[in-house]
């Protein structure tokens, strides 16, 4: 007899599950709550198996810091896919702001703060080309992203040649500032501050929300009056100013603005983004997902260095971690078929 109690029995012809798939469904439903679980658990076994490497401070402080350039991405890259987009340029786009806030600041002797200016207006240029090759000339965001790509990776060999070494202290002084209580330098708190922020406008405001009606079903959306054109070419503006910053606090922290920064980080922006709960289809995903995406990532990562990885291996994990993410994301589809 069906038990009328359980609410996986009440529709007609699905059998009731068992305890165990239950549990998996309902992680699977909720990749926020999937992945609180698997980062509480990975720090606390990493905690255990590693007890003079892991837990400590420097050790800490160190995995907060570098995962801050991915957690800004990956906030752009979030807002994109929600929206049925992505870009694969925002490890040139990061590169090429980076570079020139160095030059204006360390070669042209401009005040520290308009390297900062420089490198988000140039950042939002590349990400307003992405747009309007990707709205205007209907071209696949594939295709276009992966071109300008290669093309401000080009152009950012062409300002600096080798880069910009050092910039100058007063505009490093913006990436090293750290906090009085857990000396924790500025791009992570940067990083934290825009995941907030970003989380509450997209789940909050009427007109970040509307990136999921667009994401979800763009004629719909179109014919309810939504500008969908107009919300890609936003959305990837500010996933262009977003690349930028993380440039621009990486060179700071630096104080070297580096020509070969970001190669690759695309790969994980689009890795912890699909992990954080965001489907290739559109219309689903939080930024506090992404955010636990790449913290995650990040502490598989530092388990890796650890442990003396190298580092093509971890690239390898990485791109497996990736496979995980699409198959959860097919079998949250199947799931609702």
């Amino acid at each position: 007899m069906t038990d009328l109690t359980d609410p996986a029995a009440a529709v007609v012809g699905r059998p009731r599950e068992r305890g165990a798939m239950r549990v998996v469904r309902r992680l699977a439903d909720s990749r926020t709550l999937t992945l609180a679980v698997l980062v509480a658990v990975l720090a606390i076994v990493m905690s255990v198996v590693y007890p003079n490497n892991f837990p400590t401070a420097a050790n800490l402080r160190a995995v907060l810091l570098n995962l801050a350039p991915v957690g800004i991405l990956v906030c752009g890259m979030m807002l994109l896919m929600i929206g049925g987009s992505f870009d694969l340029s925002v490890g040139s786009t990061l590169a090429l702001a980076g570079v020139w806030a160095g030059v204006v600041v360390g070669v042209w002797d401009w005040p520290a703060w308009t390297g900062i200016v420089v490198g988000l207006a140039v950042g939002a240029a590349a990400g307003l080309v992405n747009g309007l090759i990707v709205t205007r000339l209907g071209i696949n965001a594939l295709i276009a992203t992966l071109g300008t790509l290669t093309i401000y990776r080009s152009l950012t060999y062409v300002t600096a040649g080798t880069g910009v070494t050092p910039i100058g202290d007063d505009f490093a002084a913006y990436g090293r500032a750290a906090d009085p209580f857990f000396r924790i330098q500025s791009p992570f708190w940067v990083m934290l501050a825009i995941v907030l922020i970003g989380a509450w406008m997209v789940s909050r405001t009427r007109f970040f929300r509307q990136f999921y009606f667009v994401g979800g079903n763009a004629r719909a959306a179109q014919l309810s009056g939504i500008r969908v054109n107009r919300m890609i070419l936003i959305g990837f503006v500010i996933t262009g100013v977003l690349a930028g910053l993380a440039g621009i606090m990486g060179a700071a922290r630096l104080n070297s603005a580096v020509v070969n920064a970001g190669v690759g980080i695309e790969l994980k922006v689009i890795t912890a983004t699909v992990l954080g709960g965001a489907s290739l289809k559109g219309g689903e995903g939080t930024l506090i997902g992404g955010f636990l995406g790449v913290l995650f990532i990040a502490l598989i990562e530092n388990a890796m260095i650890i442990n003396a990885v190298g580092v093509f291996w971890q690239g390898m994990v990485v791109g497996l971690v990736l496979l995980f993410a699409v198959s959860l994301d097919r079998f949250k589809s199947n799931g609702r078929a």
